[in-house]
């Protein structure tokens, strides 16, 4: 696959972005907010989502994680 489209579509977005005035960015966000949260931005709750949630929400699993035993602690393999 050729990344060369991608990375010129992304080069060009970074660009729009920057280029962008504080007031068409508040404008942005504004329309965003609006299409996609539509009763506002704060957290709430949802008694629906609470259900989902506790139905197929995360797990704790049964068995405990060995620790880590490098010498520096917590590393990115054992972590």
């Amino acid at each position: 696959m050729d990344e060369k489209p991608a990375n010129a579509f992304i080069a060009a977005l970074v660009e729009s972005i920057s280029s962008r005035s504080d007031l068409e960015a508040d404008g942005l966000v504004s329309v965003l907010m609006r299409r996609h949260w539509p009763g506002g931005g704060s957290d709430r709750t949802d008694p629906a989502a609470l259900d989902w949630v506790r139905r197929w929400g995360p797990r704790r699993s049964a068995h405990a994680l060995p620790g880590c035993s490098c010498g520096e602690g917590p590393c990115g393999v054992c972590n």
